[in-house]
């Protein structure tokens, strides 16, 4: 089956630039954010590139993989220190394919940036430090259960910090003056660095994000 990838720029003109690509199990959310962390973290050293597709309903780890694959097919001209990120959520995948989609990433080269229980709660260390919330907080934050009908529990309180939270229209400009604050808390929650991904709450996002705005 052919990949099928929406229009994107051309690569001329930015080969001077460390070209990092992002393919995310969120169809929205993370291309919005990441590209906006980009645009407001002017870096002439590297060129972001979120891939979008056009079938937002395939969002399994396999299938994000199969995106990085098809931009390395699509551009064979890629340079060594370029760099492929994986960006996916805990709370959907058992440790056992998280261990077989770390494996894959490793023998692959790509990056991975997990989040545990899901990108939110990396949106959620721009706003508040963790230890503001309670241990039965922080455990229902881990568990992340549905609180209504569109809505799980780090999404809820997105909402309840800043009024209105839509994943499909993310208000990036909500979250980008605190970038550099949700680096350092995420980096504090991270622990156990050597482990494949965080086995508690905590997102590996911060790595990506301190490479896209490195100077």
């Amino acid at each position: 089956m052919p990949r099928k990838f929406k229009p994107r720029s051309r690569l001329s003109g930015v080969r001077d630039a460390r070209l990092i690509v992002i393919a995310s199990e969120g169809a929205h959310t993370e291309p919005q954010y990441f590209r906006a962390l980009a645009s407001h973290y002017t870096n002439s050293k590297v060129k972001v590139y979120p891939l979008e597709r056009e079938d937002v309903t395939a969002s399994s780890p396999e299938r994000v993989i199969w995106e990085l694959d098809g931009f390395i097919d699509e551009y064979p001209d890629l340079k060594s220190d370029d760099e492929f990120w994986l960006v996916i959520d805990v709370d959907r995948w058992g440790d056992a394919k998280l261990a077989e989609i770390a494996q894959e990433c490793h023998q692959k080269g790509y990056e991975l940036a997990v989040s545990n229980p899901c990108f939110e709660l990396w949106l959620l260390l721009h706003l508040r430090p963790l230890d503001e919330y309670s241990q039965e907080t922080l455990n229902e934050f881990l568990e992340n259960p549905r609180v209504g009908r569109e809505r799980k529990r780090l999404g809820m309180e997105l909402l309840n910090i800043l009024g209105e939270y839509n994943k499909s229209n993310l208000d990036v400009d909500q979250f980008l003056p605190s970038v550099e604050q949700a680096i350092q808390r995420a980096r504090d929650l991270d622990t156990r660095p050597n482990d494949r991904w965080p086995n508690d709450l905590g997102s590996r996002v911060y790595l990506l994000a301190e490479k896209i705005i490195a100077r």
